[in-house]
């Protein structure tokens, strides 16, 4: 019979520790407040309608 060998065991982290380690590391990408998000997704909104208004898709 073939005995399967095992590599090394990938897990994640075992507790909530882990997790909030991960969640506070802090990144070297662009910060915007949730103010700036929410009215560019408003005037994404209003662009993309204004299109099909005038365009007629």
């Amino acid at each position: 019979m073939v005995k399967l060998r095992r590599g090394p065991a990938v897990t994640g982290p075992s507790s909530s520790i882990g997790i909030m380690r991960f969640f506070d590391a802090d990144t070297s990408g662009p910060k915007f407040s949730p103010e700036f998000l929410i009215g560019l997704s408003v005037v994404v909104i209003i662009v993309v309608l204004g299109a099909k208004v005038v365009f007629g898709f």
